[in-house]
C-alpha cells in the first residue's frame, strides 16, 4: 500500500507539471518524462514485443538516463519476475504468426504462479502484416480480443494497455516522389494500408480503454506534423523517415519520441489503478 500511495503522488505530480518545463529536448518535455519515468519506476509492468519493442526499451533508457531516475527493465523468459518494481519484459511468438504471439503473451499472465503486474501490453509487429489481407486484419482484431476478454476474466488485477501496430516508412529516393506525384502505390503502400486498418479497428474497439497509440508515434513530428499518403481519399499514415534508418526500426531519435509516449500511456494507465487501490 506504501508504494501505490507513492505512486499515486508521483502521478499527480506528473498531472500538474503539464508542460510547462522550458527544457524541451527535440520537442520533449523532459519535466514531464521525467514524472512518468517516476511513476514507472515505482510500479510493475509487463512488455510482449518483438524488435521494435527494444527499440522502445531503449529509448526509456536513454531517457531514464538523461532525466536521473533508475527505472529497472528486466528481461522474463521461461523463469518468473521477481517481486520488487521495474519494466519486465519479453519477446513473444514469432513474426507472421500474431495468434502465437497473443497466446504467448497470455501465457506470461497465466503462469501457475500469478506473478503481479499493475500494467500489461502487448504489440504485434510491421511483418505480421506483410501478405495479409483485409480479412486477415479483422481476423487478428477478433483474435487479439478474445484474448483480451480471457486475461480480463483470469486476471482482473491486471490493467491491460492496448499497443496499436508500428507502421513502415515509405522507400527512400525519388522513384517514391515520383510515384506519389502520379498518384502510384510504393512497394509498402499495400501493408501500410492494412496496418492502418488494424489500429483504426483498435481504437474504435477499445475506444474507453488506455491505448498506447505507438503508429501516431512513430508518424509524428513534435510540431504535430504527420508522415502519410492519401489512397481512396483516405489518409495513410506511415513511419516518419526522421525515425528510421532501415524503414521499419527507430533510430535514437525515433526511439526517445516513441518511448516518451510509450511513458505518457503508461502513467496514465496507471492512475486510476492505483486511485481504486487506495
Amino acid at each position: 500500500m506504501k508504494r501505490l500511495a507513492v505512486l499515486a503522488a508521483t502521478l499527480g505530480l506528473a498531472a500538474l507539471a503539464g508542460c510547462s518545463s522550458a527544457d524541451q529536448d527535440q520537442g520533449l518535455d523532459m519535466a514531464a518524462v521525467g514524472n512518468d519515468l517516476q511513476a514507472l519506476a515505482q510500479a510493475r509492468v509487463l512488455l510482449g514485443h518483438q524488435s521494435v519493442g527494444r527499440n522502445i526499451l531503449a529509448g526509456v533508457q536513454s531517457l531514464a538516463q538523461q532525466a536521473g531516475v533508475s527505472v529497472r527493465i528486466v528481461e522474463v523468459g521461461s523463469a518468473a519476475a521477481d517481486t520488487q518494481p521495474g519494466l519486465f519484459h519479453s519477446a513473444i511468438g514469432r513474426n507472421g504468426d500474431p495468434g502465437g504471439k497473443c497466446e504467448a503473451f497470455a501465457a506470461l499472465l497465466d503462469r501457475p504462479e500469478r506473478p503481479q503486474y499493475d500494467v500489461a501490453l502487448m504489440k504485434f509487429c510491421y511483418v505480421d502484416f506483410e501478405g495479409a489481407s483485409a480479412t486477415d486484419v479483422e481476423k487478428m482484431l477478433d483474435r487479439y480480443a478474445r484474448m483480451v476478454q480471457e486475461l480480463r476474466e483470469h486476471r482482473p488485477d491486471v490493467q491491460l494497455v492496448h499497443a496499436t501496430v508500428p507502421l513502415r516508412a515509405d522507400p527512400p529516393g525519388w522513384k517514391t516522389t515520383v510515384k506519389r506525384l502520379i498518384g502510384r502505390a510504393t512497394d509498402e503502400d499495400g501493408a501500410n494500408v492494412l496496418r492502418n486498418q488494424f489500429n483504426a479497428g483498435l481504437r474504435q474497439r477499445f475506444a474507453r480503454e488506455p491505448i498506447f497509440d505507438l503508429a501516431a508515434a512513430e508518424s509524428t513530428l513534435a510540431d504535430g506534423s504527420r508522415s502519410s499518403f492519401t489512397q481512396d481519399g483516405r489518409t495513410i499514415y506511415t513511419l516518419e523517415p526522421r525515425y528510421t534508418t532501415d524503414g521499419g526500426h527507430l533510430n535514437e531519435e525515433g526511439q526517445r519520441w516513441v518511448a516518451a509516449q510509450f511513458l505518457r500511456a503508461v502513467a496514465q494507465a496507471l492512475r486510476p489503478r492505483t486511485q481504486d487501490r487506495e
